[in-house]
C-alpha cells in the first residue's frame, strides 16, 4: 500500500527536514529563476480571451511561485479591465462578498477591487505535503488584499505524485480519515493552463521502500531503480497539463545524460514539445543542494511527426549564484552564455547532446568511424570503501609502531594520487581486514583496528551481521587488485588515465578498468591510455558527460565506458608513444602531441574541428 505523503512521506527523516528547511525559505527558488520562468510563461498569455486561465505549482512549498504569478496576473488583469468589462458585460458571475454568494453582470464583477478575489478563486492553485509550508503560501497570499479576506483558497496538502483524480475502491492508497478525498478530487480534475515551480530532486536512496516500489509501477514510463523522483514530476505535470498549456520549472540536469533517464528521455520526446532548455550546467543555483539544474520550458505534443528546434541556452563559467539582481533575460544576450538551437529530431533516446551543431559533427564523426565501446573491451571496478579509515588506512610509522601484519599491508591510493599516466608515489596503506580469518590469526592488526570498534560496530553492515566489526565495509575481491590494471579518479577536471603496475589497492573515489581476456593479445592497457588521455578524447568525453560544479566532471563508468574507442591501425604507434611518456623517454608536450594528431588524422577532422578541440571545452 502507498503511504499518502500528508500524513507518513515515503522520503526520510533527514530529507523530509530538507525540505522543510527549504519550505522556511532556507533553500527557496532565487527570484530571478522565478522572473524568468514567469515571462516564458504566464506573461505571454492573453487574458482577455481567457481570463480564467489555471496556474498551479504542484510543489508550492511557502508559495514564492504562486506570489510571483499572482503579481503578474494582477498587472495583466488591471492594464486590461476596460477590454475585459466590454468584452464580457453581458455575462453573468457569482462571486462571493462577505461570505455570500451573489450574482454579478460582467460589468461589475471586472472592476480592480475584484481581481483580488478572482485570481485566488479561479485562477491560483497550489500543492505541497508540508502543512507549514502552506499555511505559509495562504497567508502570503490573502495579505495581497488584506481588505478582501477569501477563506477557501485553491491550496491543498497532499503528495502531489497520487492520481487523485483517478482515486477509486481499488486504487492501492491508504489515506487517513481526516483526508478531503473530494476536493483533492476535484482539485485534480483540473487541466491547467500553467504548471510552474521547482519540483523537488531526491534520490531513490531516499526513499521509503514500499513508496519507492509504488513509484516503479505508477510512474513505470519514467520511474526506474536509481532513478530520482523528479522523474515522475515531468510525467505527472504532462497528465495536468491543458491543451495548448505550458509548463516552466527549474529541474536537475542530471536526466538529459543519465543512462537512469533513457525512460524520461523518451516519454519527454514522445509527448512534449520542448521549446526552450536554460542549462545551469555545472553551475549550482540551490545553495548547499548540490544538485545541477536546467529551466525547461515545454508544451503537449501536438503530432508524433513534427520537427521543431529547441532554443538552448547554455551557461559559461560565469558564477551567478552569489549575484542578488540578475536578469536571465540580460545574461542570455551576453557572451555568459552560449546560445544555439538544436532539432528535435537530433535528439537521442539514449543520450541528450545538448550542444551545437559544430561540436555536435565532431562527435558523430567519432561515432560513425568507431565500432566499440570501451565497454566492450574492458571490465570496471569500484575501489574499496573501508566504512571508517581511521580504522584500516595507516602510514608507515603507524605501521612499525603497531607491529602491524606485513601480509596484510596493501599500498593505498586516493584519487589526488592519480595523474595522467602517472600515479603519484603511494604514502599510505591499507589494512587488508578481509584477510583477517580470526581474532587470534592477526593479533596486532586487531589490536589497532579495535581502538575504533564502537564505530565500526555502528556501520550498516555489521548492525545487519553481514560483516564483522573489523572487516572492511565493501572490501571488493582481492584479487581485482592484484594484477596490473587502469585507474581512475571518480571526478574530475580532466581526463586522467594510469596504468597501475605495483598491484595497488584504492579508495571508493577512484575505479579500475581491466581489459576482457578476449582482447589482451589485441589492446594493450598502454595504448588504452594513450587514447583515454588525449585531448582529442577529453573533448570528446566532455561532450556528453557529466558536469558535477565549475571545472568538475564526474567520470562514473556509466559515462567513461561509453567511449567508443579506435581499434585498428593506429593501436601500434599510439601504443609506442604511450609507453615513452609512461617512462619519460621523449618532451611530454611533444609525445601528447603526436598522439593528438594521430588520432585527429584518423577522424578527418578539419582545421576549424582540431582548433576547436585544442581550446577545449
Amino acid at each position: 500500500m502507498v503511504k499518502n505523503h500528508s500524513s507518513n512521506t515515503g522520503i526520510n527523516k533527514e530529507k523530509r527536514e530538507i525540505d522543510n528547511k527549504k519550505a522556511r525559505g532556507k533553500y527557496y527558488t532565487p527570484d530571478f529563476i522565478i522572473d524568468y520562468i514567469l515571462k516564458n510563461t504566464i506573461s505571454n498569455t492573453d487574458i482577455i480571451k481567457k481570463p480564467f486561465i489555471k496556474i498551479i505549482d504542484p510543489s508550492c512549498g511557502s508559495g514564492f511561485f504562486l506570489l510571483a504569478a499572482y503579481d503578474v496576473l494582477k498587472d495583466l488583469f488591471n492594464k486590461n479591465i476596460n477590454k475585459l468589462k466590454e468584452k464580457y458585460s453581458s455575462r453573468t458571475y457569482d462571486m462571493k462578498i462577505n461570505g455570500k454568494p451573489e450574482k454579478l453582470s460582467g460589468f461589475d464583477y471586472w472592476r480592480e477591487e475584484n481581481i483580488h478575489y478572482h485570481i485566488l478563486t479561479h485562477c491560483i492553485y497550489g500543492a505541497d505535503i508540508d502543512s507549514i509550508a502552506l499555511e505559509k503560501t495562504r497567508e502570503e497570499l490573502r495579505k495581497k488584499n488584506p481588505s478582501f479576506q477569501i477563506e477557501d483558497l485553491n491550496i491543498v496538502e497532499c503528495d502531489s505524485l497520487i492520481p487523485w483524480e483517478k482515486l477509486d475502491e481499488s486504487f492501492e492508497t491508504k489515506i487517513k480519515e481526516k483526508t478531503n478525498t473530494n476536493k483533492l478530487f476535484d482539485f485534480w480534475s483540473n487541466k491547467y493552463d500553467f504548471v510552474i515551480g521547482n519540483p523537488p530532486y531526491i534520490g531513490q536512496k531516499n526513499l521509503d521502500l514500499n513508496y519507492k516500489a509504488w513509484l516503479l509501477r505508477e510512474y513505470k514510463d519514467v520511474f526506474r531503480d536509481k532513478a530520482d523522483i523528479s522523474f515522475c514530476f515531468f510525467k505527472r505535470i504532462k497528465d495536468i497539463l491543458a491543451p495548448g498549456g505550458i509548463c516552466g520549472i527549474i529541474s536537475s540536469r542530471y536526466f538529459m545524460e543519465s543512462p537512469n533517464g533513457r525512460n524520461l528521455r523518451k516519454y519527454l520526446m514522445e509527448n512534449v514539445k520542448i521549446k526552450k532548455i536554460v542549462d545551469f550546467y555545472g553551475e549550482n543555483i540551490f545553495k548547499g543542494l548540490g544538485v545541477a539544474t536546467a529551466i525547461y520550458i515545454f508544451e503537449l505534443k501536438k503530432s508524433k511527426e513534427e520537427n521543431y528546434y529547441i532554443d538552448i541556452h547554455k551557461l559559461r563559467e560565469e558564477n551567478i549564484k552569489n549575484k542578488r539582481r540578475i536578469d536571465i533575460e540580460d545574461m542570455i544576450k551576453t557572451n555568459q552564455f552560449d546560445n544555439f538551437n538544436i532539432s528535435f529530431k537530433r535528439l537521442d533516446p539514449d543520450r541528450w547532446m545538448i550542444i551545437p551543431d559544430e561540436l555536435y559533427s565532431i562527435y558523430k564523426k567519432i561515432d560513425n568511424k568507431t565500432y566499440f565501446k570501451l565497454k566492450d573491451l574492458a571490465d570496471s571496478f569500484q575501489g574499496i570503501i573501508t566504512g571508517f579509515d581511521s580504522a584500516f588506512v595507516v602510514n608507515c610509522d603507524q605501521i612499525v609502531l603497531n607491529q602491524i601484519e606485513g601480509e596484510l599491508v596493501k599500498l593505498w591510493i586516493k584519487n589526488k594520487d592519480i595523474e595522467k599516466y602517472y600515479i603519484q608515489e603511494p604514502s599510505l596503506s591499507l589494512i587488508y581486514s578481509n584477510n583477517i580469518r580470526n581474532l587470534l590469526s592477526h593479533p596486532k592488526s586487531i589490536d589497532y583496528i579495535s581502538r575504533y570498534r564502537e564505530k565500526l560496530e555502528k556501520r550498516r553492515e555489521c548492525k545487519k551481521g553481514i560483516r564483522k566489526w573489523y572487516h572492511l565495509q565493501w572490501g571488493r575481491e582481492e584479487s581485482l587488485f592484484n594484477q596490473e590494471k587502469i585507474v581512475f579518479p571518480y571526478k574530475s577536471n580532466t581526463n586522467k588515465f594510469a596504468i597501475d603496475y605495483d598491484n595497488l589497492f584504492f579508495s571508493a573515489d577512484i575505479y579500475g578498468l581491466i581489459l576482457k581476456e578476449d582482447y589482451r593479445d589485441k589492446i594493450s592497457h598502454e595504448y588504452l591510455i594513450g587514447i583515454l588521455n588525449s585531448n582529442v578524447y577529453e573533448f570528446y568525453f566532455k561532450l556528453f558527460g557529466k558536469k558535477m560544479g565549475k571545472d568538475i566532471y564526474d567520470y562514473y563508468p556509466n559515462s567513461v565506458l561509453e567511449l567508443k574507442i579506435i581499434t585498428d591501425d593506429v593501436i601500434d604507434s599510439i601504443e609506442e608513444l604511450s609507453k615513452q611518456i609512461i617512462f619519460k623517454k621523449d618532451s611530454l608536450e611533444n609525445l601528447k602531441e603526436k598522439i593528438d594528431k594521430i588520432i585527429m588524422d584518423y577522424f578527418n577532422f578539419n582545421d576549424k574541428e582540431r582548433n576547436i578541440i585544442r581550446r577545449g571545452l
